[in-house]
């Protein structure tokens, strides 16, 4: 079993976080190391209470999970702070320089709760095989308008490719259009995945989606069918409410 490293928060409610990424790496038929960034006390609907870790506590998970284990992707989630983003950073060079790393830039809860203001995310950004922004998301980390449209989100993505992300993800199932598109920008193509739009939404959503990404490349999948396959997985999952299981 492909055993990946899970670096985010606790959600109480049990709807994202990393009891999301556990259900969601389950069904891939992977193995969660888990890094706990903060506890947090949420429903599905308010955050109440954000406890972060300490940084040094966190940077020391990383090193017994790459002791432990034979790790073949990261992916990172809520961080919680500054300085554990700097932790975060400085312990993954140490220890895992070489395993894939997906980002996902958890920059507020799905009730509008800030959990990060942009920066302290540089450091990872650079560090990152894929980043996955929704269109806010990216809107932030660039400090470009907010947009659905195909140019403007190329715009954004090179902007982050040229921070030494190797490729970005931006997911469109917050957007307003009939379907959901979520567009690939590498350095040698663009993707846009185009799926019908749900007249509902599920929580942890991006945590399943980049949880599923890692998933199917710490089992050797490319990255164009890696992001395909997730996103047909949580697509399917908001449609039935069921995570149904990848064939190894």
């Amino acid at each position: 079993m492909s055993a990946i490293m899970i670096i985010a928060g606790t959600d109480s409610s049990g709807g994202a976080g990393l009891t999301r990424d556990t259900a969601t790496a389950a069904a891939f038929g992977c193995h969660v190391v888990p890094v706990v960034t903060a506890v947090t006390i949420q429903t599905d609907h308010t955050v109440q209470h954000i406890e972060p870790v300490p940084p040094g506590v966190i940077a020391a998970q990383i090193r017994a999970g790459a002791e432990s284990h034979t790790l073949r992707a990261i992916k990172i989630g809520m961080i919680g702070r500054a300085e554990a983003a700097h932790a975060i950073a400085m312990a993954l060079t140490e220890c895992l320089p070489e395993v894939p790393l997906i980002l996902d830039p958890v920059l507020r809860s799905s009730s509008g709760t800030a959990f990060l203001a942009c920066q302290p995310l540089t450091p990872l950004i650079a560090r990152s095989t894929l980043i996955t922004p929704n269109l806010e998301e990216a809107a932030q980390l660039t400090q470009q308008p907010l947009s659905e449209q195909g140019d403007a989100l190329e715009r954004q993505a090179r902007h982050l490719m040229r921070q030494s992300a190797q490729a970005v993800l931006i997911k469109g199932g917050h957007g307003r259009s009939d379907r959901s598109c979520d567009w690939l920008f590498t350095a040698e193509q663009t993707t846009r995945f185009d799926r019908p739009r749900h007249r509902y939404g599920r929580r942890g959503t991006g945590c399943a989606l980049s949880t599923a990404i890692a998933s199917s490349l710490a089992q050797k999948h490319d990255l164009l069918s890696a992001c395909e396959t997730a996103g047909d997985f949580v697509h399917n999952w908001i449609r039935t409410g069921r995570m149904v299981p990848y064939p190894v």
